[in-house]
């Protein structure tokens, strides 16, 4: 098994919440959003994806700046994004699991969305919203036209400050060096590999809940990366990194966040 990536800073951690209600109030600011200079929407829907525990109220900003910039949001009306029952997490399997029950529902999303409109969703996802994202789009690419991911964990969870506390929160016993962490790390195959949704995976080295080391695909061995834009090649080929300053729970109110939004929304090919 692969070491683990290093934790955000303890202080990061430590001023999260002080420094999302910062991020948020910054949004009253007029000048903190200059909506002429961002690339207006073409009216294409947009499917904003909560994070782990969290239900669509949290994430009524964000659609309302997506709205106003000239695109059509849709809450995801998945419920609280949260396990039980079966679905229980107390391994990583389990989480893997989890995940891969909520991508398929994210993904039956998309194509509802698809068939009302007539027109391919982007996808928003903040934190463990855009794993169901970034699945979902390889699970039915012929009905997604982007994906953008806010703070997602695709690397190794171990680099996030929550592992031991979720581990206690669900009873977990089991050693990290006796639980499976291929099924969580490694990319699902896209049905449909000429038509892949491009992604960018927006995150934060002020992140005090997904440390940089564990937002990457890095835990399966890097993928090659152009040095130049970012991008991926080879089996994640189009998908990009792009850093913003945020703290974890700021991502869905943060001014900067929006801007990057934007701009990759908009450099998104049409319908």
């Amino acid at each position: 098994m692969h070491a683990a990536p290093l934790r955000p800073a303890l202080l990061d951690t430590l001023t999260e919440l002080p420094r999302a209600g910062l991020e948020a109030a910054q949004l009253l600011w007029p000048a903190s959003l200059r909506g002429r200079e961002l690339p207006r929407g073409d009216g294409h829907p947009v499917l904003v994806l909560p994070a782990y525990g969290l239900g669509d109220l949290g994430l009524w900003p964000l659609r309302r700046f997506l709205d106003g910039l000239g695109y059509a949001a849709h809450a995801g009306e998945l419920g609280v994004n949260l396990d039980r029952g079966e679905l229980r997490i107390r391994r990583i399997e389990d989480a893997a699991r989890f995940r891969r029950v909520q991508s398929e529902r994210v993904a039956e999303r998309a194509q509802a969305i698809r068939e009302r409109t007539g027109r391919r969703p982007s996808l928003v996802g903040w934190s463990m919203g855009g794993l169901f994202a970034f699945d979902a789009a390889r699970l039915v690419p012929e009905s997604v036209r982007s994906v953008v991911t806010l703070g997602s964990p695709f690397g190794d969870p171990r680099g996030t400050s929550l592992w031991d506390v979720m581990r206690r929160i669900n009873g977990s016993e089991v050693p990290a060096e006796e639980q499976d962490f291929s099924a969580w790390l490694a990319p699902i195959p896209c049905k449909a590999p000429d038509r892949r949704p491009p992604v960018t995976i927006l995150y934060s080295r002020r992140d005090g809940i997904v440390g940089e080391g564990a937002v990457r695909f890095a835990a399966q061995g890097d993928p090659e990366c152009d040095p130049e834009t970012g991008a991926e090649v080879g089996a994640l080929r189009g998908v990009r990194y792009e850093h913003v300053e945020s703290s974890h729970l700021g991502f869905p109110v943060n001014a900067a966040v929006y801007r990057a939004l934007a701009r990759a929304l908009g450099e998104m090919e049409d319908d």
